[in-house]
């Protein structure tokens, strides 16, 4: 069943509140967005959404822990289209569709045996799986990015980096800035330190922004002939801490998960941070795509990890929600 919940957008009632506005006036405040959950998902096996993406066809992916590759269709059912040989111990993370069509993701775990940290190469026509490459197993690998020559970067908030993938599977680190280490004294999660998570192209290709989870810090990329360039702080507060999936709109403006703040978030072009949206629907969320097909360019997909709950042995709702936005979103690829 699709349930709908109207929420507060606090930058709205912020600025009615600040005026001194009351009685009609407030009446026209901006509306505040509805939060809609498209699809219930079962924790038991694990069924605990971590990304989620989409593609230029319109078609919307997303990755369970549990290592099975979703594809949210058109009525709001889903199909299994592949399941990821997760190793024991180790989860499914990042998902992106590269420009040869092909889904891929990540796993990683928690210790550095058995191996896990993998980047993986799925065909969603045939469903079959390959180890696209192997990372430093003592890592994380999650969220990608793609270029339009088929390479890629992949953060990596373990490790405090980002990695850079060729078209054939060869991996160098492209950049290990300081300001993409996790905070071990200020953790966000109980389970481990956690640096850049989060990356997204702007609208022109010419930025890669990471969001890190511990400081709740953006910054960016300049990115050119020569790779990625010195990083940029965007912006950093305790409004973003917890930040995980993030996705840029046409605009410049970043949406950003807030995975232990149960929140979306907005960072404009100026580095002025909002809380966009909140709802008792969220649970963990973690990913967030925006919608590319006939009528959903200005719809956000969000993927309710629920990952807090399950560490906090409380009851986790796992799910997959939808959002309206004001502009539509960037490109995946640069």
């Amino acid at each position: 069943m699709i349930k709908s919940v109207r929420v507060a957008s606090s930058l709205s009632w912020v600025i009615v509140v600040a005026l001194g506005l009351g009685g009609a006036q407030a009446a026209h405040a901006k509306s505040p967005p509805t939060v809609t959950q498209l699809v219930t998902l079962d924790p038991t096996p694990f069924e605990l959404p971590e990304s989620i993406t989409t593609d230029g066809d319109g078609r919307i992916f997303f990755s369970l822990v549990n290592g099975q590759i979703r594809e949210l269709l058109p009525d709001h059912s889903t199909v299994t289209l592949a399941t990821i040989p997760v190793p024991t111990g180790a989860f499914q993370t990042g998902i992106k569709v590269g420009p040869d069509g092909l889904i891929y993701t990540t796993t990683g775990g928690f210790t550095p045996s058995p191996p896990a940290a993998f980047v993986w190469r799925t065909d969603p026509a045939t469903g079959v799986v390959e180890q696209f490459a192997a990372l430093d197993p003592n890592g994380f690998p999650n969220d990608i990015a793609f270029e339009d020559n088929g390479s890629f970067f992949v953060a990596d908030p373990f490790l405090g980096l980002i990695y850079h993938l060729d078209a054939w599977g060869t991996a160098t680190i492209a950049t290990a800035d300081p300001l993409l280490q996790g905070n071990p004294a200020d953790q966000a999660f109980p389970t481990h330190a956690f640096g850049a998570d989060g990356i997204a192209w702007d609208h022109t290709g010419k930025f890669l922004y990471v969001g890190v989870i511990d400081y709740g810090r953006v910054v960016r990329f300049p990115f050119g002939c020569n790779g990625l360039g010195p990083v940029q702080l965007v912006a950093q507060s305790p409004a973003l801490k917890g930040i995980d999936g993030i996705a840029l709109d046409r605009s410049g403006t970043v949406y950003a998960a807030i995975n232990t703040q149960h929140k979306i978030a907005t960072i404009d072009k100026h580095g002025a941070i909002a809380t966009y949206a909140t709802s008792p629907l969220f649970d963990s969320p973690s990913g967030i795509a925006f919608g590319t097909g006939h009528g959903d360019k200005k719809v956000a997909y969000i993927s309710n990890f629920a990952i807090n709950s399950v560490l906090a042995g409380t009851t986790p709702h796992p799910a997959i929600l939808s959002l309206p936005v004001p502009v539509p979103g960037a490109n995946l690829v640069e």
